[in-house]
């Protein structure tokens, strides 16, 4: 009976050794649970921090270069205004200093038409025509602006504006004979081409049978 009554005993001591061993695996494995669930949802907050922070940055971003835009699409806008004002200014006095300088010429004209004819002796007013007539080509000159020599050169069609054609015996056929108009050239441009005549050669006579 006492063998007996220790046999129970030490199985219930072992039961109850084995189930506390069980608990305390629960236990563990509960904590271990808990430890990973733990580290998941830290990983989880400080990725949606993440993502909000990067959002942030973004708009920001967008913010900025969207004002930067707006501030670049004014400052194009007042600059068209501007370059408006500037291009009209130009085109309306471009001609103001030549005009200006040409007005000293007109006076000399004025001044020899106002001579009265008792008074106005045929080579003074040759003389005063002759100086009018330098003044304004050193205007030209002055702009760079020089006739295009075409009496006796050939024929070019980039500088001369040919009228007629004539018989000559002073110039070579395809040349210029004569002049109608002086043609210019303002640098290397033509601003006006030569009326021109140009040479052709001369028909014989046929004789009378």
């Amino acid at each position: 009976m006492k063998k007996s009554k220790e046999k129970k005993e030490k199985k219930s001591e072992d039961l109850k050794t084995e189930e506390n061993a069980s608990v305390e695996a629960e236990v563990d494995d509960s904590e271990v649970d808990s430890d990973d669930s733990t580290e998941v949802m830290a990983e989880e907050i400080v990725e949606e921090v993440a993502e909000e922070t990067e959002e942030e940055k973004l708009r920001a971003k967008v913010a900025e270069l969207e004002e930067r835009i707006l501030r670049n699409s004014a400052e194009f806008e007042n600059y068209k205004k501007r370059t408006a004002r500037q291009y009209d200014d130009m085109v309306k006095f471009a001609n103001e200093k030549t005009i200006s300088e040409m007005l000293e010429i007109v006076d000399n004209f004025d001044r020899a038409l106002s001579q009265k004819n008792e008074e106005l002796e045929l080579e003074s007013f040759k003389e005063g025509i002759a100086l009018i007539n330098s003044q304004m080509h050193d205007l030209l000159h002055r702009y760079n602006v020089k006739p295009i020599e075409s009496l006796g050169k050939p024929f070019d069609p980039n500088l001369h504006e040919a009228m007629m054609q004539v018989e000559s015996d002073e110039f070579e056929e395809g040349c210029v004979a004569f002049e109608m108009s002086k043609g210019y050239l303002m640098g290397d441009k033509v601003i006006r081409h030569a009326k021109v005549g140009v040479a052709k050669a001369k028909q014989e006579e046929t004789e009378e049978k």
